[in-house]
């Protein structure tokens, strides 16, 4: 997974229909990133380069909305490091990111 490039961390998820179900556990190691600039840049070059990969929002609320119209085939993101750099869950072997639209920085 092209998100996780550069960093250190323990990926669980949990099925938003049987959140009392034990959540599969995936680790991946490589070196530490704490930059979450950095991260959040990584995110939108990974997004931008393999778009069929995500699904991605703008705002929670609208990640919420889907997830909750797509609650028995999504599978809810429960690491509070990952969900820190904007990815919320997963759906249809994509991943479901919330990406703030960021206005551009050289426009005049």
């Amino acid at each position: 997974m092209p998100l996780l490039t550069g960093l250190y961390a323990e990926a669980s998820v949990v099925p938003l229909l049987r959140p009392d179900v034990v959540a599969s556990r995936r680790i991946v190691v490589a070196a530490p990133v704490d930059d979450a600039a950095a991260m959040q840049e990584s995110l939108r070059r990974d997004v931008a380069e393999h778009p069929e990969e995500f699904v991605v929002f703008a705002t929670e609320a609208g990640a919420n909305q889907f997830m909750t119209e797509h609650r028995f085939s999504v599978e809810m993101e429960t690491s509070g490091r990952i969900m820190s750099r904007g990815v919320v869950g997963y759906w249809q072997g994509k991943t479901i990111v919330v990406l703030p639209w960021e206005p551009l920085k050289n426009f005049q």
